[in-house]
């Protein structure tokens, strides 16, 4: 009887904490869905700094014109220049956006339905301005500065737009990621990753002047096919950034700028060309290089 008696006291309670278990896994995918929203709302927040950016170092440089004029009056070169100038402005926005791909991939929350559609429309409204960019540079060059930087303002209001709905709906999750409490230097794999990373990006920028035009091309070239072809493997960018930490975010975010800040310094310089180049391309390495061996947050979620 005494038995019995304890057999049934044991049931409700094992069915007591599968409830518990149950409200605890729960509770903690509602906390990983609300932390992928704010990464989300930060991915597209940098992706709408990134395509403002991208746009107005398009308008500044001398990629366009038949006569090497470019877009916005006032460059000094001719249209070859323009030509590698294009290939290291193409390079850093290629990286950036399969670095912010991969972020995104990695997150473990459902799409809403008819979010990828909508995020698709957006893209489009992004593109539709730029290709008046394209248009104007190429075929209707040195047009005047305020036509040329209201078609870069209305290349960025789409991903705007975008970023303010993902703060929105971050901000309504209401759950915001604690601090970590442990960091540590990323792996072997990612350091090396990140640091050819840096190298290369500089390599692109210090051959782009003019004594190393060719270089710079077949250097750049060289870097989208490697992107392509380890896509999705442990080497790839888009897999680097499941391990990188503020610091290594903000390193690349400086590599980034400081490219296309070298893409209208060059086109618009009077300085010699190569020794502006090699400046540059030490100065875009660099921050990515220094970040690969600074810690990095562990995450527990």
């Amino acid at each position: 009887m005494s038995n019995q008696h304890t057999s049934d006291s044991a049931q409700p309670g094992a069915a007591a904490a599968a409830k518990l278990l149950q409200a605890s896994d729960a509770v903690g995918d509602r906390v990983r869905e609300a932390i992928d929203a704010r990464t989300q709302a930060i991915v597209d927040a940098w992706m709408a700094v990134a395509v403002l950016a991208y746009s107005l170092a398009f308008a500044l440089s001398g990629l366009g014109g038949f006569d090497g004029a470019g877009l916005i009056p006032g460059v000094v070169h001719t249209a070859g220049d323009g030509l590698n100038v294009g290939f290291l402005v193409l390079a850093g926005f290629l990286a950036a956006g399969t670095l912010t791909d991969g972020l995104t991939q990695s997150q473990r929350r459902p799409r809403r339905p008819g979010s990828k559609r909508r995020r698709f429309g957006y893209s489009m409204a992004s593109v539709l301005p730029f290709l008046a960019l394209l248009y104007l540079a190429f075929l209707a060059p040195t047009v005047q500065w305020p036509v040329a930087l209201m078609i870069v303002a209305f290349t960025a209001v789409p991903v705007v737009v975008l970023a303010i709905r993902s703060a929105q709906q971050a901000r309504l999750a209401g759950v915001h990621r604690p601090e970590p409490a442990l960091s540590g230097l990323l792996s072997p794999t990612d350091r090396a990753v990140t640091v050819i990373l840096g190298l290369w990006l500089g390599a692109i920028g210090m051959l782009t002047g003019t004594p190393f035009g060719v270089a710079g091309i077949v250097t750049a070239a060289a870097f989208f096919l490697a992107i392509l072809a380890t896509r999705t493997t442990r080497v790839g960018l888009d897999r680097l950034t499941e391990d990188w930490g503020r610091t290594q975010w903000a390193a690349f975010g400086c590599t980034y700028l400081l490219m296309l800040g070298l893409s209208v310094v060059l086109s618009r310089t009077t300085w010699d060309l190569g020794l502006v180049s090699t400046v540059g391309g030490i100065l875009i390495a660099a921050p990515l290089v220094v970040a690969a061996f600074r810690p990095a947050p562990i995450w527990a979620v």
